[in-house]
């Protein structure tokens, strides 16, 4: 005879068993990411897209002007973003304004949302520069820059959805906002949930992939292990920074990916990791 569920076992069912039902990304970035995929980009539709949602839009332009064009003329149209960026970029803009607007009403999940919300950002930052450096120093490592900006942003989209979901439960009177709890609640099903979600909204294998591996042991598979390596390593160094956690190539949670990104300097990573996700300027919980 099975054990009766406890109250984070109930909840933990409930979400389970609930269909997504929850937006997650806006509509206008699944649109531009669906255009790009079925090679129907094109530059006049993109803008008119964007420009449906003026707060997107303009959530876009700050993206633009902030990550990707220090030091460059300032972008102030959605026209001179998909000029200057290419359609990748553009659509990864899309993903990181509306996730970055994720708000609550309730302090402790507003708290949630905010350090994944950062963390997210970071891993996606980190993992493109990664990518970039790589190609520069080891031309046996192919990663492409723009994929796996998106594949850090996406690589705890279940965090993200799971919040959603318990914020509307704490709002009906089902969950208590409990932070053990919902941290608890998030570690169990942040990757099964994930999974559901990329599955749910058609995103590429890609992506689907590297959320499916990405705390795995046996991770390593012979397809897109570079990439997949890459959101790994860039997720644990920024958790090491968090925690304030000095990093080296014999810190056994990073040791595969090292390996495998052929990289040397472990404690070189860190520190330009540190310098690029901005650690001095932003608040993290």
């Amino acid at each position: 005879m099975k054990e009766p569920l406890d109250k984070k076992g109930l909840i933990e069912k409930l979400l389970r068993s609930q269909p997504i039902n929850i937006p997650v990304f806006h509509k206008v970035a699944l649109r531009l990411l669906q255009m790009m995929n079925a090679h129907s980009y094109k530059i006049e539709e993109a803008i008119v897209l964007v420009n449906e949602d003026a707060a997107l839009a303009a959530a876009m332009l700050s993206h633009a002007n902030s990550t990707y064009n220090s030091g460059k003329a300032p972008i102030t149209t959605i026209k001179n973003a998909i000029v200057r960026l290419g359609s990748q970029q553009v659509v990864n803009l899309a993903f990181a304004a509306s996730m970055s607007t994720s708000k609550s009403n309730n302090p402790l999940i507003n708290s949630y949302l905010k350090t994944l919300w950062y963390h997210s950002h970071a891993v996606a930052v980190i993992s493109s520069w990664l990518a970039v450096q790589l190609g520069h120093d080891n031309k046996r490592v192919d990663i492409n820059a723009d994929e796996v900006y998106l594949a850090g942003l996406f690589h705890a989209v279940g965090k993200l959805y799971l919040l959603k979901s318990m914020d509307n439960l704490i709002e009906a009177g089902i969950l208590q906002d409990d932070d053990s709890m919902i941290g608890a609640i998030i570690d169990e099903l942040n990757i099964p949930m994930g999974i559901r979600v990329i599955q749910h909204y058609n995103i590429p294998d890609i992506y689907l992939n590297s959320v499916e591996r990405h705390i795995t042991d046996d991770w390593k598979c012979g397809i897109n292990d570079h990439f997949v390596a890459a959101v790994r390593l860039s997720c644990k160094t920024h958790n090491y920074i968090m925690q304030g956690i000095a990093i080296s190539e014999e810190t056994i949670m990073i040791k595969d990916e090292l390996s495998l990104l052929n990289i040397d300097d472990a404690a070189s990573i860190y520190d330009i990791a540190k310098a690029i996700t901005g650690e001095g300027s932003l608040q993290f919980n």
